[in-house]
């Protein structure tokens, strides 16, 4: 009886783990009438590493799709004059700022009346997420959580400061991100704490004039992660709480492993993808999310949305087996439209883009469809 009992749990087991990679992207009802908010996250840098021509790129995706916002990260490291980088005595007016592209960006949307969002920080979105400078990274251990108290902490708050009172002036900014999934450890497990996201929301909110309101943003992976009802108190009634939306993740590892002292890596496969919405109760539960922080007096938003495969190399989009498609997308938008969420950004134009160069115009078509739906 006991043998029995076992074969059965362990072949449910087994059908419980294929189909969650069988359908990664479970189906729900969607009601007819319920049309979200579309934006788009959009990188001068990420453009050009696809080798598009960032500007020109950016002017046909505002001319193509009907996206009500777009969001911009500043990359630290490119944004600071480089002789003024890692001074620390350098008061916050004397900080010069290259953001010629974030300008041009902002003015090119505010003509076609399209809302902006600048998300900043120490993390902020795209590989590798820490844009700052190397004289602030060499002072930031590996696995460090970055406090008020940290020695890099002054410094985050200036170019805060400095960022905002720059920008200010641009009427079609309509929110400031402040710190991109900050709780979640990137490539070197640097993290972020609470306390120190209220310390930048501080300085965000003072240094602007017009009192815009703000965005704080986690990962959301999975239900046993309960991190970010940390950032909550810190929003206003106005402010905005979002999480990311990936259905088809890689890691850069797939076992990591300490051997008699030495690391043993086994790299993660080009078409293995881990499903993330299919594993019932386990995973994010984006209708309790929504919920508490509608409780909180805030809008839910969802600020990606995962439009494109998982591209490490850029050889890599252009494999004909890619491990996310248009299909994909479908399906995606279908599943966040189901949670009635008002706002939902795209996470991919670049990818689409690039694709649309080499002759598949079908990412771009299919994103339309979503998009321009009238």
């Amino acid at each position: 009886m006991f043998k029995r009992l076992i074969i059965v749990l362990f072949l449910l087991l087994i059908i419980f783990i294929s189909h969650a990679f069988v359908s990664p992207i479970p189906s729900r009802k969607v009601g007819p009438d319920f049309r979200p908010v579309y934006g788009v996250s959009y990188s001068f840098e990420q453009a050009g590493w696809y080798g598009l021509d960032p500007r020109e790129s950016y002017i046909e995706m505002l001319d193509e799709f009907q996206f009500d916002w777009v969001r911009f990260p500043l990359f630290w490291d490119q944004a600071v004059d480089r002789g003024t980088e890692g001074q620390r005595d350098k008061e916050t007016k004397d900080i010069e700022l290259r953001v010629d592209d974030l300008r041009f960006a902002i003015e090119e949307a505010e003509e076609r009346n399209v809302k902006v969002i600048i998300a900043l920080g120490a993390k902020t979105p795209y590989y590798p997420e820490y844009h700052w400078p190397e004289s602030i990274a060499s002072q930031v251990k590996f696995g460090e959580v970055i406090t008020a108290y940290h020695p890099v902490a002054k410094e985050i708050l200036a170019i805060d400061q400095k960022v905002v009172e720059e920008l200010a002036v641009y009427d079609n900014i309509a929110y400031w991100q402040v710190e991109n999934e900050p709780l979640i450890g990137n490539v070197n497990r640097w993290k972020i704490d609470a306390s120190f996201v209220k310390a930048e929301v501080e300085t965000v909110r003072s240094a602007d004039p017009n009192d815009r309101p703000v965005i704080l943003n986690h990962a959301a992976t999975g239900f046993y992660d309960n991190s970010w009802k940390d950032l909550l108190p810190i929003l206003n009634q106005e402010d905005i709480f979002a999480v990311n939306a990936f259905f088809k993740t890689k890691g850069t590892d797939l076992i990591t492993s300490n051997i008699l002292g030495r690391q043993i890596h086994i790299l993660w496969p080009d078409h293995l993808v881990w499903p993330v919405h299919s594993w019932l109760f386990l995973s994010p539960n984006f209708e309790s999310i929504k919920k508490s922080v509608e409780t909180n007096g805030n809008e839910f938003w969802i600020l990606e949305m995962q439009a494109e495969p998982y591209i490490k190399k850029i050889e890599q989009a252009q494999d004909p087996l890619l491990t996310f498609t248009p299909d994909d997308m479908i399906t995606a938008d279908k599943f966040l439209r189901s949670y009635k969420i008002q706002n939902v950004g795209f996470w991919g134009i670049h990818f689409w883009q690039y694709r649309q160069q080499k002759g598949d115009s079908t990412w771009i078509e299919t994103a339309k469809t979503i998009v321009n739906q009238k």
